[in-house]
């Protein structure tokens, strides 16, 4: 299938507050809502979907009930993913899924800049969480771009000229009419 961007809107200080909350009903729902792809992708990952055991439910534990930070990177990436997809709205990924991640630098990123907007793909899905957990290793990437930066980008994004550009358009167009950001992974 390839490599690929999943972004979603989302109110990032919302998502923030969330981490470390110690809100277990919002751990359990997360854990609940996503169980089955949850357990799969820890299947992918070779871990155990036993209680407690390192896995994408604990990292999702972890994240949400806060203490300490002792698994892998790419566990609390793909948690955190879980978290935004509960959290966020998905956009529509279907110009950048599959995609090699040299085409958002070397076409989307320029194509972008072009219209005077300060935001970038290689920041959508490079820059980090917008939240602190140790860093994956490889996978997934994750980014963001604030809800202030997508509001600057709506308006000069209009003139987009690109199919790419304009499908990054209609999301910071959504996003700023709801105050949200965009959190992006890569994998």
């Amino acid at each position: 299938m390839g490599y690929g961007v999943m972004a979603y809107r989302v109110d990032i200080d919302r998502l923030a507050a969330l981490c470390g909350s110690g809100d277990n009903q919002a751990r359990r729902a997360i854990c609940g809502r996503f169980r089955t792809d949850i357990a799969r992708l820890n299947d992918d990952l070779d871990c155990s979907n036993d209680r407690g055991e390192p896995s994408v439910f604990t990292a999702i534990e972890h994240l949400v009930m806060g203490g300490d930070k002792t698994l892998p990177g790419h566990l609390y990436g793909y948690g955190f993913k879980y978290m935004v997809e509960f959290s966020g709205r998905f956009l529509d990924n279907s110009l950048f899924y599959p995609c090699p991640s040299s085409y958002l630098d070397s076409t989307v990123d320029p194509a972008l800049k072009a219209t005077g907007a300060t935001i970038t793909m290689s920041d959508l899905i490079f820059r980090g969480a917008p939240v602190s957990f140790p860093s994956p290793d490889d996978f997934p990437s994750i980014g963001y771009w604030t809800a202030a930066a997508v509001a600057a980008a709506a308006e000069p994004l209009k003139a987009a000229t690109t199919d790419e550009a304009r499908a990054v358009a209609a999301w910071t167009a959504t996003a700023a009419a709801e105050q949200k950001g965009i959190v992006g992974f890569y994998h």
